[in-house]
């Protein structure tokens, strides 16, 4: 069971066509087993009837384009927390986005493994940039040492509207990391690699609790299928994969052939030379 916090989260949403898909639907319900309280916030237009989906979810609902991407969202949706006096009132605050389909595992098991990490902060999964290590922000806890904290609050007041993804993930994604590790606050994941779904398939013991949406849709569906049969059947999965190839049927994009082969590629190994790193087996090696 899962220890007795009072969370909130800021959930980051974007839809080209101004929808909520179903995948979405089924992760809001999952985090509300985890958090009291869900700020649902969207760079999208979206009409009453699909905000009407998540009315008995979302806590509030703050539907309106601001093209300052996720970080946008949790600054917006963090504002509210704040001005609405939610802030002081709760243990732990999570940023998620959807960019994944999940969670794919009990997502009370996350919190139970995680719970005697002696972190400020943690996530699925960490990357490395260069030299520098970051949590992946499309799924953050943060503690309350870490969210009311000036450090976090004058960071999280100044994002604003970036010219490329690249800057994005620099100046935040990275950004917030370094920053808080900077700050002396401790980061943790709750795995020890990037979610890949070519190491969950082959190579690793534990399943990711999120499966990335920008890997799904550049694979060919009938590759993904089966890749999926055999990490369900691996795992014993009960997310319903419905919701995973419904939402690549409407959102399809060019299989390339050189794609499909350089996922193959890096299930055995991958260079990183400049960043002194290497992937070998299924697992990250730095020097």
């Amino acid at each position: 069971m899962v220890q007795k916090q009072k969370r909130a989260t800021v959930f980051a949403h974007y839809d080209k066509n101004n929808i909520i898909q179903d995948y979405v639907i089924y992760y809001l319900k999952e985090l509300k087993k985890v958090s009291e309280i869900i700020i649902f916030v969207s760079d999208s237009s979206l009409n009453e009837s699909e905000i009407n989906k998540i009315s008995s979810i979302a806590n509030t609902v703050i539907a309106k384009p601001h093209g300052e991407y996720d970080f946008g969202s949790y600054k917006i949706g963090f504002k509210y927390l704040e001005d609405n006096n939610i802030i002081d009132s709760i243990d732990e605050l999570v940023f998620a986005n959807d960019s994944c389909f999940g969670p794919v595992i009990n997502i009370e098991k996350i919190w139970e493994k995680m719970k005697d990490s002696p972190c400020d902060f943690w996530g699925n999964s960490l990357n490395l940039s260069g030299d520098l290590l970051h949590i992946q922000s499309y799924f953050l806890v943060l503690k309350k040492q870490v969210f009311t904290s000036n450090v976090f609050k004058n960071f999280i007041h100044s994002i604003t509207v970036q010219n490329s993804k690249d800057e994005i993930v620099l100046k935040y994604e990275i950004g917030l990391s370094q920053l808080l590790i900077d700050n002396k606050f401790l980061p943790d994941t709750y795995l020890c690699d990037s979610c890949d779904l070519a190491s969950q398939l082959i190579f690793w013991k534990k399943m990711s609790p999120f499966i990335k949406i920008s890997l799904a849709k550049k694979t060919y569906f009938t590759m993904y299928k089966i890749a999926l049969e055999i990490l369900w059947h691996k795992y014993k999965l009960k997310y319903p994969q419905n919701l995973i190839f419904d939402y690549l049927k409407q959102n399809k994009t060019s299989k390339e052939l050189k794609n499909n082969i350089r996922i193959l590629k890096e299930i055995f190994i991958r260079l990183r030379l400049k960043e002194k790193r290497c992937f070998i087996l299924g697992h990250w090696f730095c020097w």
